[in-house]
């Protein structure tokens, strides 16, 4: 028996179709999360609950609660599809060949905001005996994403599901990105500007983001299976880091009010015309809540981290892609 390593699984996902939760959208057609994928915490649980009985100190039956699927997908940023799961459908248009997929936060530019858009997960697994798990009506609760100097883009998706299925025979990974020639992203073309002065940020040494839908999921009787599920309040915070300079970051803080101008993050592969790939996220009503000064010792550099909160974001991102991936 050869041991099995990750070399022998594979990831994807599709997206349902709206107001279809748990119908497993088009697996023809899959999308793969990024580069370098790593999947963790995979866990399926029944809810199992051990029934005891009067004059006996054993356990007599078993009865089962709902199920419950979770994992986090963690992988190099190279595709923009990812957005979809917290930000719902977003609007394409077309310009000399590049593509441009625009999503808002505002319920008033895009419908789909005050629901959340679930997923099918595909895991396969090429070992001894082949098989493959898919997870349906899959929603994301929450996305991280990280930037650092001489560090890749990554992204960070928690993913749960009430919904799952095992099949024998495992296929082949489909999954692609669709991005016409998908690049992984850097800090190298990576850009901040400031939300107090709306130029762009000097020194940044790291760039920490979160982006939460609070999703949860919703039961119903008579199946163990989840029948739905909802969306909460969007929270959107991060961290930046950069080399002190001066205190206008700590007065802000001092301040107890939200900043005049937008928080814009540009990340792109550097190209130019239709070779061009980027993403830009414009967040708006930012707010700073916490100020942090770090390397205070003998030959050290010394840095600041400000903690931050935004109400608003657009995100846009171009490409070659005619359409989304479906």
């Amino acid at each position: 028996m050869v041991a099995s390593t990750a070399s022998s699984v594979f990831a994807e996902y599709c997206f349902e179709a709206n107001g279809s939760f748990g119908a497993g959208g088009s697996l023809n057609k899959p999308i793969q999360f990024g580069k370098e994928v790593k999947i963790s915490g995979l866990e399926f649980k029944n809810n199992q609950m051990a029934l005891g009985q009067l004059y006996s100190p054993e356990i007599e039956t078993f009865a089962y609660g709902k199920s419950e699927g979770k994992c986090s997908a963690e992988y190099v940023l190279s595709n923009p599809w990812f957005f979809k799961s917290v930000l719902g459908t977003p609007v394409p248009t077309n310009a000399a060949g590049l593509y441009t997929y625009t999503w808002s936060s505002t319920p008033t530019s895009s419908n789909y905001m005050r629901n959340i858009h679930s997923m099918a997960l595909r895991l396969g697994f090429d070992i001894e005996s082949d098989y493959k798990r898919t997870a349906l009506g899959v929603v994301c609760p929450s996305i991280n994403l990280k930037m650092a100097l001489n560090e890749t883009i990554k992204v960070s998706q928690e993913l749960i599901w009430g919904s799952e299925t095992v099949n024998q025979t495992m296929g082949a990974s489909q999954g692609v990105e669709m991005t016409g020639g998908s690049t992984p992203y850097t800090f190298v073309h990576a850009a901040i500007t400031s939300p107090l002065t709306g130029s762009t940020l000097a020194t940044v040494q790291s760039f920490d983001l979160n982006i939460n839908s609070n999703a949860e999921l919703i039961y119903q009787m008579g199946q163990s299976g989840s029948a739905d599920a909802y969306r909460k309040i969007l929270e959107m915070t991060g961290k930046i880091s950069l080399v002190l300079k001066n205190s206008a970051f700590l007065e802000s803080v001092y301040g107890r009010a939200g900043t005049s101008n937008d928080l814009v993050v540009t990340i792109s592969n550097g190209g130019s015309g239709t070779a061009l790939r980027s993403i830009v996220m414009t967040f708006t009503g930012c707010s700073f809540s916490g100020h942090s000064t770090n390397g205070i010792e003998p030959g050290e550099l010394l840095l600041e981290d400000i903690d931050f909160q935004c109400k608003h974001v657009d995100v846009v991102a171009k490409n070659a892609n005619t359409s989304f991936p479906a």
